[in-house]
């Protein structure tokens, strides 16, 4: 991928430099998901990392397939739950193949 170094704004820079420190793909998607996010997901935003609908992202949750980790708030039907972007980072590295 090349960019215009010189058309990024300062916390771009930053990301970018955070980037090229990490030594593996689990790294570079913590440090992008924490640049974007910070660090838990919601459901609706993991559904946009990993591009599916929210109706996708609450079936495998029912299913307990194909999610990465989370933490439920309680057993309530009206329960939140919580992505860390570590267990967020750990499955992308295990189920994307990056082509560099």
């Amino acid at each position: 991928m090349n960019f215009n170094l010189n058309k990024l704004n300062e916390d771009e820079l930053k990301l970018v430099s955070l980037l090229s420190q990490c030594d593996n793909n689990t790294d570079k998607y913590t440090a992008l998901l924490f640049f974007k996010f910070g660090f838990t997901l919601t459901k609706s935003e993991l559904a946009v990392v990993l591009k599916k609908s929210q109706q996708t992202i609450d079936r495998r949750i029912k299913e307990g397939i194909n999610i990465p980790r989370y933490i439920r708030s309680s057993d309530s039907e009206k329960a939140s739950y919580i992505f860390p972007i570590a267990e967020v980072s750990e499955f992308l590295t295990k189920t994307i193949y990056v082509k560099c």
